[in-house]
């Protein structure tokens, strides 16, 4: 048993998506990948007015789920699981950083920034395609988007 071709691919994913906006959420990330006998369809769900709640990730569940019996794309079993980006979510985009203003991030960078091939600071404002992080109480990088490999917020205790 392989993964679904492209198609059956497409149209899971634009059933999840769709399922996620029909409970006011985003599809931040799906991924079909065996294992064993089965198939495990990984959805994460996004909220823009806040964090993604276990009664959010539940509500998905259990419509996508149905839609998926009705339709029967998936011929073999499979898993389903519906999750949040966590704590430590990843950071995609300008808007992303915008959104989680204020909020602690490790970007790690495609080639050093003064001498830096990270960067973990808290983050600013975003203008003309950089990001403003905060390292301390003194001092601003101004980060080029487009030089960022990899951001994710840090989680704060």
């Amino acid at each position: 048993m392989g993964l679904l071709d492209e198609t059956k691919n497409a149209q899971l994913k634009g059933l999840a998506e769709g399922t996620a906006k029909d409970n006011f959420l985003e599809l931040f990330d799906f991924k079909v990948r065996p294992q064993g006998k089965k198939l495990i369809l990984t959805v994460v769900l996004d909220k823009k007015s806040g964090p993604v709640s276990v009664d959010d990730c539940t509500a998905v569940s259990r419509d996508l789920e149905k839609k998926l019996d009705e339709l029967d794309l998936i011929e073999t079993s499979y898993l389903l699981e519906v999750t949040s980006p966590g704590l430590d979510r990843p950071l995609r985009s300008l808007e992303d950083c915008q959104r989680f203003q204020g909020r602690k991030a490790l970007l790690t960078l495609a080639e050093p920034l003064e001498g830096q091939s990270s960067v973990e600071g808290h983050l600013g404002e975003v203008s003309d395609g950089k990001i403003a992080v905060l390292i301390g109480k003194e001092r601003t990088l101004w980060v080029p988007f487009t030089a960022v490999k990899t951001a994710r917020l840090v989680v704060e205790l």
